[in-house]
């Protein structure tokens, strides 16, 4: 089936008659959005059509990805993102999650070897852990028994970290499906971000 070529500046398949309604709040996540990675991501547009949803979605977010006191490191946060969002097929959280690691780790070699198939990257035992849970959270979750934590104590991670991994593996699958579902379009700023 082909896709429809007038919608393709759109930033999602809905057909919304025209802006989202304007609140202080909305206002509030796309500052601090463009503050960050200067622009505003396209699910954020399409949500704000829904404000609650569009609050809950960046306050989970913010909970998850981005809490400063995490055992697990930005880097490690976006590898889980990026396995994830490769796993899914989701071209937003793929560009986005891919930038955000090249941020992190200055190597955008190892990032495209990762979105092809994070089993050939240089991944540290730690790393391998934490991209091995995020695929068997994305994948299988109902499957998962206590002893398929063993590999993430195993390389050093402990309680709150393994709590932090499974936080973001199931965020970003909930935002994978969100975006997929709508199909809500990558954004172009991230793709050209940290080459």
């Amino acid at each position: 089936m082909a896709l429809d070529a007038t919608a393709t500046d759109a930033p999602s398949w809905l057909r919304f008659p025209g802006a989202p309604p304007a609140s202080t709040q909305t206002d509030a996540i796309f500052a601090a959005t463009r503050e960050k990675l200067g622009y505003v991501r396209h699910q954020q547009e399409v949500l704000a059509h829904k404000p609650a949803i569009l609050a809950g979605v960046a306050a989970l977010g913010d909970a998850v990805v981005r809490d400063p006191s995490g055992a697990l490191s930005p880097r490690e946060r976006e590898l889980i993102a990026l396995v994830v969002s490769v796993e899914n097929r989701c071209e937003a959280c793929v560009f986005g999650h891919a930038a955000a690691l090249r941020g992190h780790s200055g190597d955008p070699e190892w990032v495209a070897t990762i979105e092809v198939n994070y089993r050939r990257a240089a991944l540290s035992p730690r790393e391998r852990a934490l991209a091995d849970y995020a695929i068997q959270v994305t994948r299988a979750p109902s499957e998962i028994l206590p002893t398929d934590l063993a590999p993430l104590r195993e390389a050093g991670i402990g309680e709150d970290g393994i709590l932090e991994a499974a936080a973001v593996a199931a965020y970003f699958n909930f935002s994978n499906r969100l975006n997929s579902a709508l199909g809500i379009r990558a954004n172009a700023e991230a793709y050209r971000a940290n080459r």
